[in-house]
């Protein structure tokens, strides 16, 4: 992916990376919604002081992932169908409006689309290590390559603000994706209507996004969603963070 979204790479504080790893550990199963975060704990099994980790903690207070009460202590939010519903429509505004601006620029310049390819390929290297965490890396990456061909700057930084909603969302329903080569079809056939500047962009975005909303999914996902991880042992539910924060797409 070199020379793809140069404005996007930047230099990440040590406190960004922990609140990315805390975000990857929730998307992936390994931390659980209501579960509590312990600032020594996690400080410990990182390896880092209880710096970087207070400030990731207030971060991620300040996006809603984590709450801090002075009776039940800092804990990871509920992320019920409501507030998960709301944030995919908010989403979905948010990336008609990237698509729409991105299309014109892929039409304008072809060649812009090779980060798209590139996420693509990297998803089906994913897939066929059946890596749902990998998977949810480049489905981010995917997005964000639109929001950055858009052109359109506040998009990118609204759509950015989001980013680790979205990251946890789609990481905890593809742990109920049977079929995973669906995402990869889903991620071609946006890239398609991409190119062409297809007309029906908007309800694409939304078939896009939504297709894991729907009634009948829920029903089938939840038994798999909202299965604890086991043990109270610091390294099973920290041990996943520590290599997340290491995990990149490779250039």
């Amino acid at each position: 992916m070199a020379g793809a979204g140069l404005s996007l790479v930047r230099a990440r504080s040590l406190a960004e990376q922990v609140a990315d790893s805390i975000v990857d550990g929730i998307a992936s199963g390994a931390l659980e919604p209501g579960q509590r975060i312990v600032e020594l704990e996690l400080a410990r099994e990182l390896k880092v002081s209880r710096v970087p980790v207070r400030e990731a903690i207030r971060t991620l207070v300040a996006q809603g992932i984590v709450e801090s009460n002075p009776h039940r202590g800092t804990r990871i939010v509920e992320f019920d169908e409501a507030k998960i519903d709301r944030i995919c429509e908010v989403r979905a505004a948010l990336e008609k409006l990237a698509a729409r601006g991105a299309a014109r620029t892929y039409l304008a310049r072809p060649d812009a689309l090779g980060p798209l390819d590139a996420v693509i390929e990297q998803m089906e290297r994913a897939v066929r290590q059946s890596d749902r965490f990998g998977v949810n890396k480049c489905d981010i990456a995917f997005h964000r390559e639109v929001c950055a061909a858009s052109g359109n700057e506040i998009v990118l930084t609204l759509w950015e603000a989001l980013a680790r909603h979205i990251s946890i969302i789609f990481g905890r329903e593809i742990l109920s994706e049977r079929d995973l080569d669906l995402v990869v079809d889903q991620h071609r056939e946006l890239r398609a209507a991409l190119a062409a500047g297809d007309a029906t962009l908007d309800e694409e975005i939304d078939r896009h996004i939504m297709r894991l909303r729907r009634p009948d999914r829920r029903r089938g996902r939840r038994p798999a969603i909202e299965a604890r991880v086991r043990g109270s042992d610091i390294a099973e539910r920290y041990g996943l963070i520590h290599a997340a924060a290491l995990w990149e797409l490779p250039p």
